[in-house]
């Protein structure tokens, strides 16, 4: 899918926020669990939620999708998965914890999803051997079965939101005791904790640990909400702030969990007003430079990378950020290069230089560098094309339609569905 978007002055209205794709693909893999019905609500109908209903439909769940919400229920399940829409998302992952708990053994192929650097599933298996499983890593197949099940400490060397919520989802429902040190706490790690709990896990989080005690029960169904997607509150906010003189007010969203993110845009010269499920953002003339880190929860989110690269090319000054989490995290450079974007990455920190960009064809490499292109494209004099356009479906429901609301100059240039 080709995107063309058009130079964009500024973006007025209101933006209603969707449910967290990181959540949602969590909450799905977590609600395998249980062989009773598990509705979960607010679910965004994003190409990666539906490649992954996809893959538990073929093993044999049966999936009931509503208006914004999917009910799930998987007395039946196989173990092995052959369908390779596992390898194009990353959250497939998930089902290597549930299929575990569920069956005692699982096979599938490697998860994918966007090349960001090095996401290897060492830390996943680290903890699946040190719970008592024996895993195998066969060319591109993983193999993972029980041998003994018992107590377990697990200490991740980094914080990893994949392996935290991994580990959690296998643990939830054993009848052993698991301990995760250094684990990741970000929203949707606390969203899946809530969910799991409403299920009867008896799981407690303590500062920097999480404790999984074995469940009174058998795991029971629920109705769960997921929570605003952060990230794609994030995005917005970030487009208004790279395009002069916008004011957009994101609805149905937690202020609490962009906290960071909003320190920042406050820093940059924005102004910004709060109420309990709303944003508004005014955005100035020329934002301020920033030399920022970008970390795990609750540093800024490194999601948001991309797109706050771009935003800083409308700065007073030089600005340098330094992404922590992913070290490839940089498909942008080389396309905002082509838009006269002046760019650079040196030992691991971006460097961003004032730029005033220029329409071009541009290709995104992964979902959060799509928006980052499309931001980009607003900011630029004349035209750009972005090939690849349908990453940006993988992460944000309905986003052309969101963009056109605001004003924003943007279009297809094909005739595939937009989600």
């Amino acid at each position: 899918m080709i995107l063309k978007v058009s130079k964009t002055k500024k973006v007025k209205g209101q933006v209603v926020i969707s449910g967290s794709k990181n959540s949602a693909l969590a909450l799905i893999c977590a609600a395998l669990l249980t062989k009773k019905d598990v509705t979960i609500t607010n679910i965004p109908l994003i190409t990666d939620v539906k490649k992954l209903l996809n893959i538990i439909t073929d093993l044999g769940v049966d999936i009931r999708v509503g208006d914004k919400q999917v009910t799930i229920n998987a007395k039946k399940i196989k173990n092995r998965i052959i369908s390779d829409e596992v390898k194009e998302i990353r959250g497939s992952s998930y089902l290597l914890g549930s299929l575990l708990a569920r069956t005692g053994k699982v096979e599938m192929p490697v998860p994918g999803g966007c090349n960001l650097g090095e996401r290897p599933l060492d830390y996943h298996l680290m903890a699946f051997q040190k719970m008592g499983f024996k895993n195998v890593v066969e060319g591109e197949t993983i193999k993972i079965k029980k041998e003994k099940i018992k107590d377990a400490e697990i200490t991740f060397p980094k914080k990893s939101v994949g392996a935290t919520i991994n580990t959690i989802i296998l643990a939830a429902s054993l009848k052993t005791k698991t301990i995760i040190n250094n684990p990741s706490l970000e929203p949707e790690v606390q969203d899946v904790i809530k969910m799991l709990k409403n299920m009867g896990a008896n799981i407690d989080i303590t500062e920097n640990q999480v404790i999984i005690n074995p469940p009174i029960e058998s795991l029971k169904g629920c109705i769960h909400q997921v929570i605003p997607d952060r990230i794609e509150a994030g995005s917005y906010l970030l487009l208004a702030a790279a395009l002069p003189k916008s004011e957009i007010t994101l609805q149905e969203v937690n202020p609490k969990d962009l906290t960071t993110v909003l320190i920042l845009l406050k820093s940059l010269g924005n102004k910004i007003k709060i109420d309990d499920t709303s944003i508004t953002i005014n955005s100035p003339n020329v934002l301020n430079k920033a030399n920022l880190i970008i970390g795990p929860y609750p540093f800024f989110p490194t999601d948001l990378q991309q797109l706050l690269s771009v935003a800083l090319l409308n700065a007073k000054g030089v600005s340098y950020l330094k992404d922590t989490v992913f070290e490839n995290r940089v498909s942008q450079i080389k396309e905002l290069e082509k838009m006269n974007g002046d760019l650079k990455n040196i030992d691991g920190e971006i460097i961003i230089t004032p730029s005033k960009l220029k329409g071009s064809i541009v290709k995104s490499h992964d979902l959060r560098c799509a928006m980052a292109l499309v931001i980009a494209g607003g900011m630029a004099e004349g035209i750009t094309l972005i090939e690849n356009g349908e990453m940006l479906l993988r992460g944000y429901e309905r986003p052309i339609e969101k963009l056109k609301k605001i004003g924003f100059i943007i279009e297809k240039l094909d005739k595939e569905n937009e989600y």
